[in-house]
């Protein structure tokens, strides 16, 4: 899942099923990372809920 945070706060990326050294491997290679463009902030979260097509992010 790719989308837009808002107000204008940049963009964001949902990742599962990736270790994080693997997750923070395909950030730090990131063209626009690697050129300056943008800065990147990897965040986990623990789901709650979820629509139930998402239901797969909650094991």
């Amino acid at each position: 899942m790719v989308g837009s945070l808002q107000p204008n706060m940049g963009g964001a990326i949902l990742a599962h099923a990736i270790a994080r050294d693997a997750l923070e491997a395909r950030v730090k290679n990131d063209p626009f990372v690697v050129e300056g463009i943008v800065t990147a902030e990897i965040l986990e979260i623990t789901p709650a809920r979820a629509d139930e097509r998402l239901n797969f992010l909650m094991g």
